[in-house]
């Protein structure tokens, strides 16, 4: 029993040591950003249940000299995607539609685009045209007149993946018509309030105390989404939640996350690696992630299917170095990368 004891005390002994050197190494790296002034924003490291670096750094607002907290809202533009496909997940899960359904179903949309798959908006190979990328503002009446007027796909479905935006706006309107109420209050009913996201919402145009965005130069950058493309205003502290949620398969079945994680597939054989509502990393299929990027709000959302580390990036001011900070916290977490 000694002998036993001794072994266990060791093995915990080791995990701690190895724990604790992760942390300094996380830490070393964000230091190097935050001490030149290149992330102004939150950022939140974890394994499973145990935050191995979190900080929040620069200003919410400069002209109020109000600096960013843990608790500060920020937009989190495309990361909204994997909200709107988990709440279509949800949906099917109830049995209330499938995502093999033909979207013709449930909206009135152009002849060219009623047989498609619901899938086939999750996972960007619809071929229907971004409203986003055709310089259409992030008003409903203005995306259904673009799509009604845009009667022609791009190519066939499920041939090539071309992001866009358009389908997750589509989609956010599916669940409203099988939901039966608002987009937000489907989310808030069945996601935000069950995993304990008290400060998280799709935005409602309303005024919020929330980060301002801000160029490089710290001229005001701000702009606002309301659909499910990427209306959802959190917290790195909520994103968190939301990450350990679906490890813990506490929002969708093992079944229905692994559908979620699955490589697109394309008629010719052909794999792409974007899921649905998550892009999935070639070196290690269990790692997904996605980015978000709206005027100078830039967020980031990483998570790992089988070792459980969570990684989430908050910023109102978007610079290049960001990318380098993601591949520096990434060289520590999964060494064999390098």
């Amino acid at each position: 029993m000694k002998i036993l004891l001794s072994i266990i005390v060791v093995v915990v002994s080791v995990f701690c040591v190895s724990g604790q050197v992760l942390e300094k190494k996380l830490a070393s790296v964000v230091d190097k950003y935050t001490s030149d002034s290149l992330l102004n924003g939150s950022i939140l490291v974890a394994k499973k249940n145990k935050i191995l670096y979190r900080g929040s750094f620069g200003y919410k607002n400069i002209e109020t000299r109000e600096t960013n907290r843990l608790s500060t809202l920020f937009p989190v533009a495309s990361l909204t995607k994997q909200f709107t496909s988990v709440g279509i997940l949800i949906l099917q899960q109830n049995k209330k539609l499938s995502i093999d359904d033909f979207i013709g179903k449930y909206l009135e949309v152009p002849e060219s685009m009623k047989n498609i798959q619901i899938r086939n908006l999750m996972n960007h190979t619809s071929g229907i045209p971004d409203y986003w990328q055709n310089n259409i503002e992030n008003d409903e009446k203005l995306i259904w007149e673009f799509l009604n007027l845009t009667d022609a796909l791009l190519f066939q479905p499920n041939t090539k993946h071309s992001y866009c935006n358009s389908g997750y706006f589509l989609l956010g309107k599916i669940i409203e018509k099988v939901s039966g109420v608002s987009y937000g209050e489907f989310l808030r009913k069945n996601i935000f309030k069950p995993v304990g996201m008290k400060k998280t919402f799709v935005y409602d145009g309303k005024n919020y105390d929330r980060a301002i965005g801000y160029d490089e130069d710290w001229n005001k950058s701000d702009y606002l989404m309301s659909t499910g493309d990427g209306g959802i205003i959190s917290t790195v502290n909520d994103l968190y939640a939301w990450d350990k949620a679906l490890f813990e398969n506490k929002i969708l079945t093992r079944e229905s996350k692994n559908l979620m994680f699955a490589p697109t597939k394309l008629e010719n054989g052909c794999d792409k690696y974007y899921g649905l509502g998550w892009d999935i990393s070639e070196e290690n299929n269990d790692v997904v992630s996605h980015t978000g990027n709206l005027a100078s709000f830039g967020a980031y959302n990483q998570y790992d299917n089988t070792e459980g580390y969570f990684f989430v990036i908050l910023s109102n001011q978007i610079r290049p170095e960001l990318i380098d900070l993601l591949n520096e916290v990434d060289g520590v977490l999964y060494k064999k990368w390098q």
